[in-house]
């Protein structure tokens, strides 16, 4: 019985930490030759850190698309459930590809000073006010959450329009610029939309790991959603927000919901 519950407590821990950090799509190269392959991988980590590979999950995988030339294409029927890297990936086209993946719903529930800590940490001191005018401060968290997950890909020297392309994803991250149209130093503009709308007044973060020197900066959007970033140093770039709200409907295991959402892609 110890055993146990030893097991259940580490389960549980294992399952807070999971929780509490991104889930992001990174290439083994963002830069490809044409016909030349990579292997996109799903990582969950905290600021570019990474704690663990994720295998491909069709049960938890609603979507799982690239973008390019105007088109979509599903690639579900191209990755091995349980299996790592989550896709092989190589073209015989010089372009930009977008790759999209959203995650189904899960729960948690956190005591009071853990739920409000984690929303102070991911830049949600407007949900810790919402909790208090609600008389809820003391309350525990019920939360559904949802991930929303791009990452961009550069076959050959075409810089094409596919990575602004809007996917329809309940919370999206949106470069307004092709990232691979970049070089170090330049400014990236980028737009964060929820349910279709730009999505103002938010917390955005900025992370970069170039070798082992990570960096991190907070980004607030304008009132259209806007936010611009510098780039910095090259390596692997990402972006990332959590937004919350009032959960409003199938509700019997949450009062909130949150919306997660990172684009990653690379800088030389």
């Amino acid at each position: 019985m110890r055993n146990a519950v030893s097991a259940f407590v580490l389960l549980m821990s294992l399952s807070l930490n999971t929780f509490g950090h991104e889930y992001w799509l990174e290439c083994d190269n963002f830069f490809l030759r044409v016909n030349e392959s990579t292997d996109l991988r799903l990582f969950v980590g905290l600021a570019l850190k990474k704690d663990a590979e994720k295998p491909y999950e069709a049960a938890k995988t609603d979507s799982f698309q690239m973008f390019s030339g105007g088109e979509s294409f599903d690639v579900r029927p191209l990755a091995e459930d349980q299996r790592s890297p989550v896709l092989k990936f190589a073209s015989d086209r010089s372009a930009t590809y977008l790759v999209s993946m959203e995650r189904n719903p899960s729960y948690i529930k956190l005591d009071a000073a853990k739920f409000e800590d984690y929303l102070r940490e991911d830049g949600m001191e407007y949900v810790i006010a919402e909790r208090k005018r609600l008389g809820e401060s003391a309350k525990e968290g019920r939360e559904r959450y949802s991930r929303y997950i791009k990452t961009l890909i550069q076959v050959g020297d075409s810089r094409t329009g596919s990575a602004k392309t809007r996917v329809g994803s309940r919370i999206e991250i949106v470069p307004l610029e092709n990232p691979y149209s970049k070089k170090v130093g330049d400014d990236l503009k980028l737009q964060v939309y929820f349910s279709g709308f730009p999505l103002a007044e938010r917390a955005v973060y900025a992370d970069n790991r170039d070798g082992e020197n990570y960096s991190s900066r907070k980004f607030t959007t304008d009132k259209d959603g806007k936010f611009t970033i510098k780039l910095t140093n090259k390596g692997v770039w990402l972006i990332r927000l959590v937004h919350m709200q009032r959960c409003s409907r199938n509700c019997s295991n949450a009062d909130w919901e949150s919306f997660w959402g990172t684009l990653s892609f690379g800088l030389k």
